[in-house]
C-alpha cells in the first residue's frame, strides 16, 4: 500500500496547482482593486474537467493569504465559498450566500466578535430562510437582496483594518434554471453593493459555457459585470508539471520513493491533452499500476486501460453513453473516430468521407442518425459541416484509439465498455 497523491474525483489542491499564469494575474488584479475600493468582479467559463473549480480553490489560497500572489504580495478577504448546483431560486442562491457569509465569521473569531450585530442578523435570518424556502412565491426577492447587502456591509464596516474585503465565489453557477433569474440578481446586487459604498466586496464565479446565456436571458446587461475568462487545456509542460507535482507530494508521504520517466510524463500529457481532470485520472491509474516504483509508459497503458482504469472512470463519468449506448454501428463510431482528430473543430463531409474510411452513403447515414441523437453538432450557416460538441469529448476518443493502438486491446476495452 502507498498513498496516491492523485485526485481524479475531487479539486487538486494548491500544491499540485499549474499553469493559469494569465486567469490568476487577472485575478489578482481583480484582488488588489477591491482591496483599495473598486471591486473588479471576474467569471471564469469552460467545459467539465478542465479545472474550474480547482482553480477556485487556489483563489480562495491566494485570496485568504495561504499563498502568495504572482507579485509577492499577499492578501486577507474573508472568502465566501458557495455551490449554486442545488440553488433553484433566487430565494436559495441569496440564503446560500448569507449562509456561507455566517460560516465564514465562525472560522475567525475576532471578526465575528467585530461584526457581532451581523451575526445575531445572519442567526436570525438563517432560520427565517426556512420560511423563505416554503414560501417562495410570495418572497420579495429585493428584500432578500437587500438584507444580503445590510449584511456585508455590516461586516465590511465593522472590520475596518482586519482584512482587504470579502470575496464572494459561485462555484457551478451554470446550474441554477434560467428562472432562477440568477444575472438579474447579481446585477441587482452588485448596484446594490455600490450604492451601499461597499467598494471591497468582489464576486467571482465559475460555470460551463452555458452560464453566460442564461444570465443573459434573465438581464441583458449582467454578464457585462463581470470579467470573463474562458479556461483552454494546459500547455504540455503545464501537464507535466501537474504530475510531477504529485509524484514529489507522494514521496514526501511514502517511505519509498517513486520516479517517473519522461515517456510516462509524455504520454499522460498526449492522452489528457492538457484537461486537467483527465491529468489527474491517468496519473491516478497509471500510479495504481505500478509495482516497482518506477512509473513508465507501460504503467500509463496499463492503467489506462484496465478493467476499471482512466478510460473507463472517464466513460462512466462524461461519454459511454455518447459514444457506446447511443452508437451501436461500428462505422457510425469511424465517423466519431475521424471527427476527432479535428477536436471540435467543424468539419466537412467529404473530409469524413476520406478518413473515416467508410462509404460516403454510411457516412451520410451516420451524420443523420448522430445529429438526431446530439451526439454531434451540425452548422446550421453551411451544408454539410459538423463537429463533436466539446473538445474533452475528442480527447477521450483520441485517447481510446491511442491506448489501443499501443496495448493491441480493442476488443477488450470495448467489452467491458459495453457490458457496463
Amino acid at each position: 500500500m502507498k498513498f496516491n497523491p492523485f485526485k481524479p474525483n475531487s479539486m487538486a489542491g494548491p500544491g499540485m496547482f499549474s499553469g493559469r499564469f494569465d486567469e490568476l494575474q487577472t485575478i489578482e488584479k481583480c484582488l488588489f482593486q477591491t482591496r483599495h475600493g473598486n471591486p473588479q468582479h471576474f467569471l471564469i467559463e469552460g467545459e467539465r474537467g478542465i479545472g474550474k473549480s480547482s482553480l477556485l480553490l487556489f483563489v480562495n489560497a491566494l485570496a485568504t493569504g495561504t499563498v502568495a500572489g504572482l507579485s509577492g504580495g499577499s492578501y486577507s478577504f474573508l472568502v465566501i465559498s458557495v455551490d449554486l448546483s442545488q440553488c433553484d431560486t433566487v430565494s436559495r442562491i441569496v440564503r446560500e450566500i448569507g449562509v456561507g457569509l455566517k460560516g465564514a465569521l465562525s472560522e475567525r473569531t475576532q471578526l465575528k466578535e467585530k461584526a457581532k450585530a451581523v451575526w445575531e442578523f445572519l442567526t436570525n435570518w438563517e432560520v427565517l430562510g426556512v420560511r423563505y424556502h416554503r414560501e417562495e412565491v410570495n418572497i420579495d426577492e429585493g428584500t432578500l437582496a437587500s438584507d444580503l447587502v445590510h449584511s456585508i456591509a455590516g461586516t465590511l464596516e465593522s472590520s475596518k483594518g482586519e482584512m482587504d474585503g470579502i470575496l464572494i465565489l459561485l462555484d457551478e453557477a451554470d446550474r441554477p434554471p434560467e428562472d432562477a433569474q440568477l444575472g438579474a440578481f447579481l446585477k441587482l446586487f452588485t448596484e446594490r453593493l455600490q450604492r451601499k459604498d461597499c467598494g471591497n466586496c468582489v464576486i467571482g464565479m465559475a460555470g460551463l459555457p452555458t452560464l453566460i446565456p442564461k444570465m443573459r436571458a434573465s438581464h441583458e446587461s449582467s454578464p457585462r459585470v463581470f470579467e470573463t475568462m474562458t479556461l483552454a487545456p494546459l500547455e504540455r509542460h503545464e501537464s507535466s508539471s501537474v504530475v510531477e507535482a504529485g509524484i514529489k507530494i507522494a514521496n514526501e508521504t511514502n517511505p519509498i520513493q517513486t520516479s517517473i520517466s519522461p515517456d510516462a510524463l509524455e504520454l499522460i500529457s498526449v492522452l489528457s491533452e492538457g484537461y486537467p481532470h483527465f491529468i489527474q485520472q491517468f496519473a491516478y491509474c497509471a500510479f495504481e499500476a505500478d509495482r516497482d516504483n518506477s512509473l513508465d509508459a507501460t504503467d500509463v497503458v496499463e492503467g489506462a486501460f484496465s478493467e476499471n482504469g482512466a478510460l473507463a472512470q472517464l466513460g462512466h463519468k462524461y461519454f459511454n453513453k455518447m459514444y457506446f449506448e447511443n452508437v451501436t454501428s461500428e462505422s457510425y463510431r469511424s465517423v466519431l473516430n475521424a471527427m476527432a482528430r479535428h477536436g471540435n473543430e467543424w468539419v466537412n463531409r467529404k473530409v469524413l468521407i476520406e478518413e473515416a474510411n467508410v462509404g460516403a452513403f454510411i457516412v451520410g447515414n451516420a451524420l443523420r442518425a448522430l445529429t438526431e441523437r446530439e451526439i454531434i453538432i451540425q452548422d446550421s450557416s453551411r451544408r454539410g459541416y459538423y463537429k463533436l460538441p466539446t473538445q474533452s469529448f475528442a480527447t477521450w476518443i483520441n485517447a481510446i484509439k491511442s491506448v489501443e493502438e499501443k496495448a493491441g486491446k480493442d476488443a477488450v476495452f470495448r467489452g467491458n465498455a459495453e457490458a457496463d
